[in-house]
């Protein structure tokens, strides 16, 4: 259900520079519901695309975490010209050997596809990190399943010499921990894969963003919407209003008073200090707007019986109400609104200070140049 809360503009009457101190309040009080509405609608994960989506945000930023632990470059992702593909399962020893051949090869890096551990990213990174620290200076390490992806890397350890613009591909050999075979081909004008020159391993660990889309795909997202829905109504604060015990009518002046000469950029006086201005002199506020509480049978009940009237003799009618049940949370929302068959709104401090409001229900109108407040209780012959 889409929910209609934007409601700029509808309480909106004056214009001009010159009232803009009184028409500030009921300004704010449409950008804020406007805003409110942005909150209210409740993001929800239910399809395998988005999973996979946010598995990459996931990944990108573990990815972050684990250049920060590994002591990488911070908001650069290493890069080498010479790279060699690696996992645990070349045993501690076969990986020390690629790690120290990585130190001391310019322009190298070593790729892992994920962690050994995937319960324990925080171990597995620093167990990759001691492996790396034995070594001086320490080998540019990155944890990079794409690296994987995009040279089709299925056994390790592989090298892989790139062109000068670290792009392309060169050449590449699996079986070797060190360069030294492969640049002499290279150097020989030779390139290509030359297949494999010595023992080669599985990859042990699983190609992290599949990991982390699994676990993405495995959180309970009904269970997360509901929660979120949960905090929304919890957290909402409204302003409530006692029930009115007997009819009564008041009128507010909503006239300003001008307390400093308004100029132009000439320095003409256009309104002198001490000028009152009523902006319902400038324009007409035609509406009704109707406070109320939703959840008091009885104040529902006054504004069912006061509502034709306010449609036939108004172009507009607000619906502004003082609360929702937050145990029900949207229940209470969608009942309340399909009850008036129109959206309602709730009641914000700037609307609740600008009319002064005491009880409710209470309607709201314009006659001449005053705001009028009808609180609204059943006549001595209705009550019970």
């Amino acid at each position: 259900m889409l929910l209609a809360l934007c409601l700029s503009g509808t309480l909106v009457w004056a214009q001009g520079n010159v009232l803009t101190p009184e028409d500030e309040a009921i300004a704010k009080m449409a950008k804020t519901i406007k805003e409110q509405s942005k909150d209210w609608e409740i993001p929800v994960n239910e399809h395998q695309e988005a999973a996979k989506a946010q598995a990459a945000q996931l990944f990108t930023e573990l990815q972050k975490q684990t250049s920060e632990q590994l002591n990488l470059p911070e908001k650069q992702k290493p890069s080498g010209r010479v790279m060699f593909f690696v996992s645990h399962s070349l045993g501690k020893e076969g990986l020390d050997e690629v790690l120290y051949t990585a130190s001391v090869t310019p322009d190298s890096m070593v790729v892992f596809r994920g962690l050994k551990d995937e319960k324990n990213f925080a171990k597995s990174v620093l167990e990759i990190q001691n492996h790396a620290a034995k070594q001086t200076p320490m080998a540019n390490v990155v944890l990079d399943p794409t690296l994987f992806r995009d040279y089709a890397v299925s056994k390790v350890p592989t090298i892989v010499y790139l062109d000068e613009g670290k792009t392309n591909e060169v050449a590449r050999v699996s079986g070797l921990s060190t360069p030294g075979w492969l640049l002499e081909k290279v150097k020989a004008g030779k390139s290509g894969d030359f297949g494999v020159r010595g023992p080669v391993e599985d990859i042990l660990e699983r190609d992290l963003i599949e990991v982390m889309q699994d676990k993405v795909a495995a959180i309970d997202w009904a269970d997360k919407k509901e929660q979120a829905i949960k905090r929304f109504w919890e957290k909402q604060q409204f302003i409530e209003l006692p029930r009115a015990n007997k009819p009564r009518r008041r009128y507010l002046d909503p006239s300003i008073l001008i307390s400093d000469d308004i100029k132009d950029v000439d320095g003409k006086v256009l309104v002198a200090r001490g000028t009152k201005i009523n902006p319902l002199e400038l324009k007409p506020f035609t509406q009704a707007v109707v406070v109320f509480d939703p959840l008091d049978a009885k104040q529902l009940a006054l504004v069912d019986k006061q509502l034709p009237d306010l449609i036939k003799n108004h172009p507009r009618v607000t619906l502004i109400v003082t609360r929702f049940d937050r145990a029900e949370g949207w229940e209470s929302y969608k009942t309340i609104t399909d009850h008036f068959d129109a959206p309602v709104y709730k009641l914000t401090q700037d609307i609740y200070s600008r009319f002064d409001l005491e009880y409710a229900p209470a309607v709201i109108t314009a006659q001449q140049n005053h705001f009028v407040i009808d609180e609204l209780a059943p006549s001595d012959e209705e009550a019970p």
